[in-house]
């Protein structure tokens, strides 16, 4: 008769199961605020190329609409610095977030592992025990031929 194997620590591995589907879910979370930040600084970065291109083809203007535009520049610029400093700081996140997930699936794998061996362990043993009882009924069972 064949027993049900029973994992000792599954409740473990669950736990390192769910611990590994957050840091996937945080990681998710990290790569899609990089891909937002860096639109954004996609979009600056083209405004800024427009206002440049807007100001040298634009004739005739003025002293006050140069210095309009060389401070819409500037802000931009510095727009541009302060984007680049919170991508630089996200990216940071990313890569902490990324080391932090691959932490958790090495501990799951783990427990997964010794889940398997002592599943395949289990499996042998069953198979002896097996062995054992069919053997010992072959043996009730032979009746020597008597002459």
């Amino acid at each position: 008769m064949r027993k049900e194997f029973i994992f000792n620590l599954q409740k473990i591995l669950d736990f390192r199961v769910s611990l590994e589907e957050k840091a996937q879910q945080a990681l998710a979370r990290a790569r899609q605020q990089y891909q937002e930040q860096n639109y954004v600084l996609d979009n600056l970065r083209y405004e800024l190329s427009q206002a440049k291109q807007e100001l040298q083809s634009k004739k005739d203007v003025s002293q006050g609409d140069i210095w309009l535009w060389n401070q819409y520049i500037d802000r931009l610029n510095f727009d541009i610095s302060h984007a680049e400093v919170i991508l630089q700081k996200i990216a940071k996140e990313l890569t902490l977030k990324r080391k932090n997930l691959l932490e958790k699936s090495k501990e799951k794998k783990i427990i997964e592992k010794l889940k398997v061996n002592q599943k395949m362990k289990f499996n042998h043993e069953q198979e002896k025990a097996e062995q054992k009882e069919f053997d010992e009924m072959a043996v009730v069972r032979f009746k020597p031929k008597t002459y």
